[in-house]
């Protein structure tokens, strides 16, 4: 357990220095998170129209509209308890032309309620007088006008023209229809600009002032009430960098306001409020309102949605509660049943249910003569509104178009606040904002720091579970930002893969040219992550040493041309095998190849790699020796001396000229193994130490061959020969030649058993019985002839079996 957290230790310190190498990188992240961070509490938290940012905000609100247009129709419930009355195409074919007489009006309210209509809103304000009647009140103001002038006015006439002005009397008819139906919200609109005011007097405005003072909010409650006065005020100032404090307002005429009377019976403004890329995505619940220079004597209106609602679940005025506080606007309160919470200034984020005619639709001309099947509108919302040609309030909405009937939209909006599944864009939305933010930034950052230079552009396959989520979200009723979240993704991979490839790569580019002749691609590539590793350091390693055979004799054979290109196909051969089993190469010494596993990098097993590595250079040796006899080439042999032990190992060399190399007497020993191949007959021969460290590979095997002390030390070494893989021993074949191997291991070690007691005769006698099976084995050739010469003379008494090496 010990060793675990150690281990976790020098994980956790080698990755913060690698980072800290890397912290320019990391430093480009964290200032493009901070920066995003700002830009999105800035723009849309904030939420103040700024022109600056303002493309920003509208990168987002098209990928809210694509949302909308992708999202399946398995996610779309618009309520069936809304149905649209049309005022369209049919309906001026049938009716007449635009404005139809408002006794049609009186005729479709009385068709509903018949049906069992439960709410009547209409998205039409009836500001003036109906003029059907206005040639018969013309032509009575001009009778009277004589009679009060001396003429004779017949009284039949008089009373003729009575009745039909009550005939005509189209207000009257809707006003009384209006009472009879009950529950009727009269639509009302509201004018900002000076332009659509133009023409209207002051006396007019006053008046509409006056009919639309019967129908405030009817409850208004601050939630501090110490406070109530001064966050009123700042409420309604709220509302003005929005420009949406009304200037002026249209209302219906007194007739069908007096016929509003009661407490569930209403008006309410049915304007609905474009963003600046003129698509509706918020609906209005509440605005202030006053003719007055003091704000006190304000009020705020519920919309038509508002008060539609409240008429359909029965709530008296005195439980529609509008709550604020000192940040704005609390919540809607429809009594006990129904609580909706918009933003600051009354804005609801509508999740549309639909593209155009989601919900049902039925021709006025229809409803006036009764053309539709009963029950059709029994116990629902009906909402009337246009369509048609010319007439039509068509609006812009995420779906695209400039067709989608203002109606429509009142119909979304109050399916979301029966149903409660607005699109929310809350606190918690603004959260998990920050967290998309923070995510494509500094973890994003750490990784691009750290990854390799190909890699980089794959951080933008990111977009993709970011995309996922945030739509999942969107599915589920949730605004997510991606715009802010996409671009800090998009310009940490940007810069940083800039940065990298402009600054560090060029400094990677030098290193790769220093070491590239000398160390696999592998471990330049982790070298260039840690360059400190090729400083001079002590450390443990395998150090392997080749030589060709007889090379100063082969080489007489060959003019240099010839020599170089043979030579150059070697030893390309025995450095890709060096490099592919992890090693690194120290040098060529003419024809001989120095290489050593363990440095730049300590990493268990380089022992067992180096043993691999030499068992392959011995295997394809042997490939370009079929080569080179179909070639003509001379026939190439080499011997391989692998050693493990602590060396000096780093850059070295003088001021002028230096290079990474190793050191030591590790190194030294390294090159007498290689050199005793050709006293033992043998072609891979290893010390103690390494077949210790590599034992653990249960592939190789080993046999023991001596125990030797070499010039210049004391202590003996006890010496193996690599005979090859347990695969190749069972497949008849090894390093050594061919045979029946557990048995030649078996008579070898009998044999030497002899001879380290001194028993000469018996030990020659196996040595060469082992040469008849096995004439090519070199160890039993050089035992036998050290037997011959022992029996002629003997060694010293004090012979421990060691054999002392005399040359180099």
């Amino acid at each position: 357990m010990r060793k675990n957290w150690l281990q976790i230790v020098r994980d956790a310190r080698s990755l913060l220095r690698e980072w800290w190498r890397r912290k320019v990188s990391f430093a480009i992240s964290l200032t493009i998170t901070v920066a995003a961070s700002l830009l999105y509490l800035y723009t849309f938290v904030g939420d103040r129209p700024t022109p600056i940012f303002e493309f920003v905000k509208r990168l987002e609100l098209n990928a809210l509209d694509t949302r909308f247009r992708y999202r399946p129709a398995s996610y779309s419930h618009p309520d069936s308890r809304i149905v649209i009355v049309d005022i369209d195409q049919r309906a001026q074919e049938v009716l007449g032309r635009w404005p139809f007489p408002r006794v049609e009006f009186a005729k479709m309210l009385d068709a509903l309620r018949a049906d069992g209509a439960a709410v009547v809103g209409f998205d039409v304000a009836f500001s003036k007088p109906d003029q059907a009647a206005a040639p018969i009140l013309e032509l009575q103001r001009s009778l009277t006008e004589q009679q009060s002038g001396g003429a004779p006015v017949d009284p039949r006439l008089a009373a003729e023209l009575d009745k039909l002005r009550r005939e005509y009397d189209n207000d009257g008819e809707l006003a009384r229809a209006i009472q009879r139906f009950g529950p009727v919200v009269l639509g009302n609109f509201f004018l900002y600009s000076q332009a659509d005011m133009e023409g209207i007097s002051k006396q007019t405005l006053d008046d509409y002032a006056n009919l639309l003072a019967y129908f405030p909010f009817p409850e208004v409650r601050a939630l501090e009430r110490q406070n109530a006065k001064r966050d009123r005020i700042a409420l309604i100032g709220d509302f003005a960098p929005y420009s949406l404090v009304p200037r002026g307002a249209e209302a219906n005429i007194p007739a069908l306001t007096d016929a509003l009377r009661g407490d569930y019976a209403a008006t309410g403004f049915f304007n609905v409020e474009p963003d600046p890329d003129g698509v509706v995505r918020h609906a209005l619940a509440v605005l202030p309102y006053g003719r007055s220079d003091n704000l006190d004597d304000w009020d705020f209106y519920a919309s038509l949605d508002v008060q539609v609602v409240r008429l359909f679940l029965h709530i008296p005025p005195a439980q529609l509660v509008l709550e604020y506080g000192p940040v704005g606007i609390a919540a809607i309160d429809f009594g006990p049943t129904l609580r909706v919470a918009p933003d600051d200034i009354g804005r609801i984020m509508i999740n549309y249910q639909g593209a155009v005619r989601t919900y049902h639709y039925v021709s006025l001309a229809d409803v006036v003569a009764h053309s539709f099947p009963p029950g059709t509108f029994r116990g629902k919302i009906v909402l009337v509104g246009a369509s048609a040609t010319g007439i039509g309030d068509l609006r812009s909405t995420p779906y695209g178009g400039l067709d989608y009937p203002g109606v429509e939209i009142h119909a979304n909006v109050i399916d979301n606040m029966l149903n409660q599944n607005f699109l929310q864009r809350g606190p918690r939305q603004v959260l998990w904002d920050l967290i998309l933010i923070f995510l494509c930034g500094l973890p994003l950052g750490l990784w691009l720091a750290l990854a390799k230079p190909r890699w980089l552009l794959l951080g933008l396959l990111l977009i993709v579970p970011l995309t996922g989520g945030v739509y999942w979200a969107f599915l589920r009723g949730w605004w997510l930002n991606f715009s802010i979240p996409s671009l800090t993704l998009i310009s940490n991979v940007g810069m940083v893969a800039l940065y990298r490839a402009l600054v560090e790569e060029k400094e990677k580019r030098k290193v790769r040219g220093a070491f590239q002749q000398f160390l696999s691609p592998e471990v330049i590539r982790r070298l260039l992550q840690n360059p400190e590793l090729v400083e001079p350091r002590k450390t443990q390693i395998t150090v392997m040493f080749s030589d060709i055979r007889g090379f100063t004799t082969i080489s007489e054979k060959l003019d240099a041309q010839e020599l170089a290109l043979l030579l150059n196909q070697y030893l390309t051969a025995m450095t890709r095998i060096v490099f592919a089993n992890g090693g690194t190469l120290d040098k060529y010494i003419g024809d001989a190849v120095m290489a050593f596993w363990g440095a730049p990098f300590e990493e268990p097993g380089h022992a067992v790699s180096a043993c691999h590595a030499a068992m392959k250079m011995l295997e394809r040796l042997g490939e370009l020796q079929a080569q080179w006899k179909v070639e003509g080439k001379p026939y190439i042999d080499i011997g391989v001396g692998l050693n493990t032990g602590v060396a000096s190992v780093g850059n070295m060399g003088s001021s002028l000229r230096y290079g990474y190399t190793a050191m030591g007497d590790t190194v030294n020993l390294a090159a007498r193994l290689e050199g005793l191949n050709k006293e033992y007959g043998t072609r891979l021969l290893v010390s103690e130490s390494s077949y210790l460290a590599a034992g653990g590979d249960a592939d190789l095997f080993f046999r023991e061959l001596d125990l030797i002390r070499v010039k210049g030390k004391l202590q003996p070494v006890k010496i193996y020969e690599l005979v090859g893989s347990r695969k190749s021993l069972v497949n008849g074949s090894s390093n050594g030649g061919s045979g029946d191997w557990p048995a030649r291991l078996e008579m070898f070690d009998k044999g030497r058993s002899c001879y380290n007691q001194r028993r000469w005769t018996e030990a020659a006698a196996i040595f060469r019985q082992m040469l008849e099976r096995w004439p090519e084995d070199g160890p039993a050739r050089m035992f036998q002839a050290r037997c011959q010469n022992y029996l002629v003379a003997g060694p010293e008494a004090d012979w421990d079996g060691v054999y002392v090496m005399t040359h180099k």
